[in-house]
């Protein structure tokens, strides 16, 4: 997987610090129960590749992106806990159009 959460050279006016210790992922269920949490990265419901980008949603500055693994997988670690985010994920072979998540709260690395 291709990671990069820490971005240099975002700094807006307000010299906003967009690095912090949490992270946004998309994990596999953690167990049988097929009610379990999916955050996989999918194209038409089938556990795909897919680049994630994240955006701080207030200014919508890219601070975070992605390769989702085969498996659907993906982090993107190094965000601050003091913002919400936007993720897009988006199908480069151009079966469906991108898929939008909104008002995302990172949880913290342990």
């Amino acid at each position: 997987m291709y990671l990069s959460g820490r971005f240099m050279g975002l700094r807006g006016s307000a010299q906003l610090t967009y690095v912090g210790l949490g992270y946004i992922g998309g994990d596999a269920p953690a167990g049988g129960d097929p009610d379990d949490p999916d955050g996989r990265a999918k194209i038409i419901n089938v556990p795909s590749r897919v680049r994630i980008m994240v955006y701080e949603r207030s200014t919508m500055r890219c601070v975070g992106r992605a390769v989702s693994d085969a498996d659907g997988t993906w982090r993107v670690e190094y965000l601050s806990l003091d913002f919400v985010y936007t993720v897009i994920g988006f199908d480069d072979r151009g079966l469906v159009n991108a898929a939008i998540q909104d008002w995302i709260v990172p949880a913290a690395m342990v």
